[in-house]
């Protein structure tokens, strides 16, 4: 083999690594932007679910004091 082949076979292997790192970086930054959707949607129920949980403590709360008072 002769330096120009040697060459030219190194530069296919460098496009190719090239090609594989961009497909992995395109996948991660996918996968990330999946995970915080993924997040953001849980955390909007997550808020949901305290706000009704405090709704119950006051409602139940009140319940109390109305009952107490003959209701």
């Amino acid at each position: 083999m002769n330096t120009s082949d040697e060459y030219g076979q190194k530069l296919v292997e460098l496009i190719e690594r090239s090609a594989r790192i961009d497909t992995l970086v395109l996948k991660s930054r996918q996968a990330a932007e999946n995970v915080k959707q993924e997040l953001e949607e849980l955390w909007a129920k997550q808020r949901e679910t305290t706000q009704i949980l405090h709704n119950f403590e006051n409602f139940g709360s009140n319940a109390w004091e109305n009952i107490g008072c003959g209701g």
